[in-house]
């Protein structure tokens, strides 16, 4: 008996699929829904991802500075944060905020990324916008450095 029953349902189930007629439990839900304009899927980008992707702009900026700011100095902790570089000090404070905060569904990941990759390529652009905040950060000299590398100021021609 339990089979015939479960072969009804299907069968049924079939014919609404080849009929294109939602689902019962879908076709349920008659609340109010706005009108979407053609083409629009009423999908937004969920906080979790645009806070990520702060998180992740922030991270490797803060890593920058830290690796340019510890370059040079006499203590052995500061030393090996100077010499492994932005991107292994990124990577550690990924790994703890990843961890420690749970960072670590699709939404998180992906902004995390697309936040890293946004500071990565945009650094030089900010610091074209905002010279007096770089100059803070870093030094005048790393600030031209980083401006003529990306193409941003033409370097100086020095003459004999």
């Amino acid at each position: 008996m339990e089979e015939s029953y479960q072969k009804q349902q299907f069968e049924a189930r079939l014919e609404r699929i080849r009929t294109r007629e939602p689902e019962p439990h879908v076709a349920a839900n008659t609340g109010s829904q706005t009108k979407l304009p053609s083409g629009a899927t009423g999908r937004s980008l969920p906080f979790a991802c645009i806070l990520a992707f702060v998180t992740g702009l922030l991270v490797l900026l803060a890593a920058n500075v830290i690796s340019f700011q510890t370059q040079g100095e006499t203590s052995f902790f500061l030393k090996i944060l100077g010499s492994v570089g932005p991107f292994a000090i990124a990577g550690g404070l990924l790994f703890v905020i990843m961890i420690g905060l749970g960072m670590r569904d699709k939404p998180h990941v992906i902004g995390l990324a697309a936040g890293l990759i946004a500071t990565y390529l945009g650094e030089a652009y900010l610091a074209w916008l905002l010279p007096d905040l770089w100059m803070a950060l870093y030094s005048p000299e790393h600030l031209d450095y980083m401006l003529i590398q990306a193409g941003l100021r033409t370097p100086p021609i020095v003459s004999y």
